[in-house]
């Protein structure tokens, strides 16, 4: 059983981030020498109270869509099937499958988008092209949109305007901002990518988008906890309480939504089914 399927809500006080499997490795490999190979589960648990010492609740392990399986792949899948993992007494952290697309092309993305979709529990869409983020934020599919700086064509942030905005919200499609890109940036480039991503949030903000802020660690040098993470949210020109949803509630809320379409509570939009399906079963039973 996956993570996400562990619980019946993603709810309480919830700390989330997004990091790459990458991270996983880099990870693995630093304590190789402190565990068997095939230990999994010593792996997992260094792994978990890692990120706890973060007082992270939840977390997001993505690959990127055409990224071969490492030496630690088989750490990954211990800690998606094993959600019961338990560490020091403190509870177990949920793990979440995620895959994030990049490409230019928007047939190609219609198509890795159905193909990655059924296996993926957060599913991200990462471009500069403002053509590609806008047919990501229609896809009913896509669960977040990561608008990053494309130094080899020269152009700036990928922009969005009202329209996009406004589609990212009847879709219900969130954006997110990767700390690790600002990070890994410097100079001219950087202050493009501030000055951009900073021109976005009010749009985003007015038709209440869900920002969500990530730390998109590769390495444990790339990792930063969820108060750094809100302090970059701030920078952004977040308010305090809406950096606060950007870690925690923003993308439970889209987590759990994914988890109701799946499962067929939500049939389509506006249209829920409220209870227990059990329940409505005998309901129907009974009145046959």
């Amino acid at each position: 059983m996956a993570a996400s399927d562990s619980t019946d809500s993603i709810s309480g006080a919830c700390r989330f981030d997004y990091v790459s499997s990458d991270f996983i490795d880099d990870f693995c490999a630093r304590a190789a020498s402190e565990f068997d190979s095939e230990d999994f589960a010593s792996f997992a648990k260094a792994i978990t109270s890692f990120f706890q010492k973060f007082h992270l609740t939840d977390v997001i392990l993505f690959r990127k869509v055409g990224k071969f399986d490492s030496k630690f792949c088989d750490v990954c899948k211990f800690l998606f099937n094993e959600s019961d993992i338990e560490f020091n007494g403190i509870s177990p952290i949920r793990y979440y499958r995620g895959v994030e697309i990049e490409t230019e092309n928007e047939k190609t993305l219609f198509s890795l988008i159905r193909k990655e979709r059924q296996n993926a529990d957060f599913l991200t869409v990462r471009s500069s092209d403002e053509k590609i983020i806008r047919a990501a934020a229609d896809s009913p599919e896509v669960d977040s949109v990561i608008p990053i700086f494309n130094d080899s064509q020269k152009q700036s942030v990928g922009k969005i305007n009202h329209i996009v905005a406004k589609i990212a919200q009847n879709k219900k499609t969130a954006f997110g901002f990767d700390l690790l890109l600002f990070l890994q940036t410097r100079g001219y480039r950087r202050s493009k990518l501030f000055s951009g991503s900073m021109e976005m949030i009010p749009i985003l903000m007015r038709y209440n988008v869900p920002i969500l802020l990530f730390s998109g660690a590769q390495s444990v040098y790339d990792f930063r906890g969820t108060y750094e993470l809100e302090a970059f949210g701030r920078l952004l020109g977040i308010s305090q309480e809406q950096t606060k949803a950007a870690v925690g509630f923003d993308l439970a809320g889209i987590l759990q939504r994914r988890k109701d379409l799946k499962s067929g509570k939500i049939i389509m939009d506006g249209v829920e089914i409220v209870g227990d399906f059990d329940e409505i079963d005998e309901e129907f039973s009974e009145t046959d």
